[in-house]
């Protein structure tokens, strides 16, 4: 329906397959492996931020240099370049929502200075960030974010990031490169700090703990703005992968999403807390699923705390 009064867009990380098809309760016991029970956000947009979405997809079909080739698209009928959006879709809401994206310079003609939106967002509501910050993101190295984490705690903003417990191994490999060197060591100094909490998300099975997957790509601030997406924080999802992102300001959605997540990861109900405090408990929480861990029992909730200095080692 792209172009008609009625469009939507949907907005998150690209990969989909079997494992993110598990439920919000994660039960699927049945399954093995590192991407087989895999905890991920989407995101369905209306409104004008949807034209945004329809333009880029225009772009970036149009710009795709194997189309043309064979088995480069499926099926290899219909893929003459498709036409740009001729006007703007009228408002679905109240919420202020933007598209911000990570584009290369020089990779498409229409946009040749290419855009680098979705870390200048990042940055912005990090430094703007009074009371909390909460991550999920299957990557955290990105060595400018966890500096401006660090500044944020600084302030005394509480902060829980929930990564996959068991990441995928060229992170380990890729340790050797200096840029993500810098992000090891910048995550590391991170656990100094007594407002940090790193989670990673993990069942209690008949065979032991499964580590589910996170890989969505989220952040909630002060129950004000919110973000959810595909750019991982990682240097190479700001200046080589072409990533999109969704951002809202309203204190209504960006509450209710983050009571959503922490609700599921922390195993309890925080819709009469603040931000600050539901948050806070979180990291409690994750902390004594921890110690409930170590000790072979069951989970309240998912979230378990891990060191920092040892992910994705």
């Amino acid at each position: 329906d792209a172009g008609t009064p009625d469009e939507v867009a949907f907005v998150g990380g690209i990969n989909i397959g079997a494992g993110s098809m598990a439920g919000r309760d994660h039960d699927e016991p049945a399954r093995h492996g590192r991407y087989a029970n895999i905890h991920d956000v989407h995101c369905m947009v209306r409104g004008p931020a949807v034209t945004d979405v329809h333009d880029n997809f225009v772009m970036r079909w149009n710009g795709a240099s194997e189309r043309d080739r064979e088995h480069g698209a499926w099926p290899t009928a219909g893929t003459e370049d498709l036409d740009l959006p001729t006007g703007r879709t009228a408002p679905a809401g109240d919420t202020t929502a933007q598209i911000v994206r990570s584009v290369l310079p020089g990779l498409y003609p229409s946009l040749p200075d290419g855009e680098n939106s979705i870390r200048a967002q990042y940055l912005a509501a990090i430094g703007g960030a009074e009371e909390y910050i909460y991550i999920e993101d299957q990557i955290l190295l990105s060595r400018v974010v966890l500096v401006a984490l660090g500044e944020a705690l600084e302030r005394g903003v509480v902060v829980v990031a929930l990564v996959p417990g068991d990441p995928m191994p060229e992170l380990a490999r890729y340790r050797a490169f200096p840029g993500i060197a810098a992000g090891y060591d910048a995550l590391a100094a991170l656990g100094g700090f007594a407002g940090f909490c790193l989670a990673a998300p993990a069942a209690r099975r008949s065979w032991g703990y499964e580590e589910i997957y996170v890989h969505s790509k989220t952040m909630v601030v002060d129950d004000r703005w919110a973000t959810i997406g595909s750019a991982n924080l990682i240097f190479t999802s700001f200046q080589g992968d072409t990533e999109m992102n969704v951002s809202f300001w309203d204190s209504e959605v960006a509450r209710a999403f983050r009571v959503r997540q922490v609700d599921e990861q922390g195993g309890f109900e925080s819709a009469a807390m603040g931000g600050r405090e539901a948050v806070g408990r979180l990291a409690e929480a994750a902390r004594s699923n921890a110690a409930r861990r170590a000790e072979g029992d069951d989970l309240v909730g998912f979230a378990c705390r891990i060191d920092p200095a040892r992910w994705a080692t």
